[in-house]
């Protein structure tokens, strides 16, 4: 099985911040006023508002047996259930990882935005984010080391992505890196989770979270839109292209099953063949997946004919 990150383990990213100080204090849009508003009263406790009841990780699943492509792969069939829950649980554990370090992406993103964004209603949006971020950071960090009992290094794509979106320059990229790429995968995949997730902890603190990204989401489309109409073609060909390129790498980036099969010494082609037979069967699965970024995309107007073509050939897009 793959070893725990360090403690110590850290990745120092140089980058290079303009502060931008505003002097203007009034309120421009009711709507992003009224998005800080549910900021404010939608704020919860990672220590107190989380049932932390214990899982018994020996003799339970970490999610429903429906949700796992590996069931009907026949050298996962035939191990004892025991070595199927040992399986399940690495699975999990490199999944939730994942999202933790994109959540720590969104937060470090976002403390960056609180400096750059060029108005104060933005600017106080942004921190309300920082702390909601902080609070999803803490409570997979505790789930991950006391339920799961590991914490996983990110995957290349995703780290990548994380250093490329911190060394942005421009803010329009960071919101789009952040609130619609990141932000609208973590939609997804929260969503799932939810409704196969069986850990107490972690389907009542996915409520709580999807609430709160759901919020940074409307917050970056709401902002990005006018911006983006105001650039000419060419820039807002060239966002588009920069966000398909990281949704392809993160797309295919955290290859579980391939990790699984070299583990156990299974065959790689017979595991893939399995793997899309699964996606076959289960076309909705990635289709889920791309939809609110797709939706989100187009609602900013990125979503060009490139972007959805690319998605639609890749069986990313229903």
């Amino acid at each position: 099985m793959d070893g725990t990150m360090p403690a110590s383990a850290a990745t120092r990213v140089t980058t290079s911040i303009l502060c931008t100080l505003s002097w203007q204090y009034e309120h421009e849009s009711k709507s992003l006023e009224r998005l800080h508003e549910l900021a404010k009263a939608g704020s919860w406790n990672a220590s107190t508002d989380i049932p932390w009841v214990a899982w018994p990780r020996q003799s339970e699943f970490p999610c429903s047996r429906s949700s796992n492509p590996l069931c009907c792969f026949a050298p996962y069939e035939a191990l004892p259930e025991d070595r199927q829950r040992e399986l399940s649980w690495w699975q999990h554990g490199l999944e939730i990882s994942e999202i933790l370090h994109g959540e720590q992406a969104a937060l470090q993103i976002s403390a960056q935005l609180v400096q750059l964004l060029p108005d104060m209603q933005l600017k106080l949006l942004c921190s309300a984010q920082v702390h909601d971020e902080a609070r999803h950071v803490e409570f997979f960090a505790r789930y991950l080391r006391n339920t799961v009992g590991v914490i996983h290094p990110p995957s290349d794509a995703l780290r990548g992505l994380i250093q490329r979106a911190l060394q942005e320059a421009s803010w329009e990229r960071k919101l789009l890196y952040c609130q619609v790429l990141i932000e609208s995968l973590a939609l997804a995949r929260l969503q799932e989770l939810r409704r196969h997730c069986r850990a107490p902890a972690l389907r009542h603190a996915v409520d709580y979270i999807l609430r709160d990204e759901a919020r940074h989401v409307h917050f970056g489309t709401e902002r990005l839109r006018q911006h983006i109409a105001d650039m000419d073609q060419p820039t807002r060909d060239d966002c588009s292209l920069s966000l398909l390129d990281a949704t392809l790498a993160l797309a295919g980036s955290l290859n579980i099953y391939t990790r699984i099969a070299t583990a156990q010494g299974w065959p790689l082609p017979a595991m893939r063949r399995h793997l899309r037979e699964y996606r076959l069967q289960h076309p909705e699965l990635n289709r889920d997946r791309f939809r609110q970024l797709a939706l989100n995309m187009q609602a900013v107007g990125l979503l060009t004919p490139a972007f959805k073509t690319q998605l639609e050939s890749l069986n990313l897009l229903g």
